[in-house]
């Protein structure tokens, strides 16, 4: 526990690097008479930027940036890493070797701290317009959370944590085809006899900057083989999970049954699939010639977040700082407007 109110964190990548960046954070005097103490010389003055012994271990770096936010930079060894921290202990300041939720200097209130935060780990492209948007929309709000900004959130987290697709079909149907096309690389074995993708296979696929976890699944159809009922029982709870599920048709193969008991959050996608074998085009996809293929990933995207979600400007509770304590109505999350850091 600190005994001087100053936070330290480490704030680069764990291991080892040419240069760490240790972060501390405070009140201006205890801050300053931490860095007094551990590299002493004149007071570093906010803005300042000096070269110091650095807890007489390493020579490195010390950054004032603001009045309550110092930097260390001594060289990247673990070592030195680890003897700079137990000093920082030694001399009052609390240790993290990593940095806590919304520890952002650069960021101009809480919300834009954990929208920054939110960005590192987010998956889709597609999400960074949104939560950089987030600083403003909290700030400018007034009233409570209703049930349209609920819904809208649960399906921008989708854009942070990816929701599932899952492909059905019956053998030979094209499901392993579209794929491949949908990645543009050989992901999946294709061929043309039943039963061969024998178990599901997940991958992350970008829709126009939306990635999903698209799941391969194995031919639904009835059959003698163990094995392969085995893998077919197993995907069918990934399908039961999935929050959209692509079911494939094709003039080939007979249309595949499914689960009584399937409902996902947004709905059943028939595709018509091989059109390149039908006398007469007609709507669907072929992944032999690529025609339908960009339209349907634009069609998933959308089903996944709303084009409408993406240009909103409404608050999104996009973390479990922001997220109310119940349902709509609830004007009460653990931080309801942003605070200045």
């Amino acid at each position: 526990m600190s005994t001087l109110g100053v936070r330290a964190w480490l704030a680069s990548p764990p291991g080892r690097g040419g240069i760490a960046v240790i972060d501390l954070e405070g009140e201006a005097k205890p801050l300053e008479k931490l860095l007094g103490s551990l590299a002493p010389g004149a007071p570093v003055a906010p803005g300042e930027a000096v070269h110091r012994r650095i807890a007489d271990i390493d020579d490195g770096m010390v950054l004032r940036p603001g009045s309550c936010h110092a930097q260390l930079m001594p060289h990247g060894g673990i070592a030195i890493v680890r003897r700079i921290a137990e000093a920082l202990q030694q001399a009052g300041a609390s240790w993290s070797p990593a940095p806590p939720p919304g520890a952002r200097f650069e960021a101009r209130d809480r919300v834009e701290a954990l929208a920054l935060d939110t960005i590192s780990i987010a998956l889709s492209p597609a999400a960074i317009g949104p939560l950089l948007r987030q600083s403003r929309a909290w700030r400018d709000a007034s009233g409570p959370l209703d049930a349209e900004d609920l819904a809208r959130g649960r399906r921008l987290d989708r854009m942070v944590r990816p929701a599932s697709i899952a492909c059905v079909g019956s053998p030979n149907a094209g499901k392993s085809s579209l794929l491949n096309a949908l990645l543009a690389i050989d992901a999946a074995i294709v061929t043309d006899r039943p039963g061969t993708t024998r178990d599901r296979v997940s991958r992350h696929l970008d829709l126009a900057g939306v990635v999903v976890e698209w799941i391969d699944t194995p031919g639904l159809r009835r059959t003698d083989d163990p094995i392969e009922e085995r893998a077919i029982e197993a995907s069918l709870e990934a399908i039961r999970e999935a929050t959209l599920v692509v079911r494939l048709l094709a003039p080939d193969v007979p249309d595949p049954e499914l689960p009584d008991d399937l409902s996902p959050e947004e709905g059943i996608l028939d595709v018509r699939s091989k059109i390149d074998l039908q006398p007469e085009s007609a709507p669907g996809i072929s992944a032999v010639t690529g025609e339908g293929i960009p339209e349907l990933a634009m069609e998933l995207r959308d089903r996944i977040v709303r084009p409408e979600d993406l240009s909103s400007n409404g608050r999104w509770c996009f973390c479990d700082e922001l997220r109310p304590e119940s349902g709509p109505g609830n004007q009460s999350p653990t931080l309801a407007k942003p605070e200045s850091t």
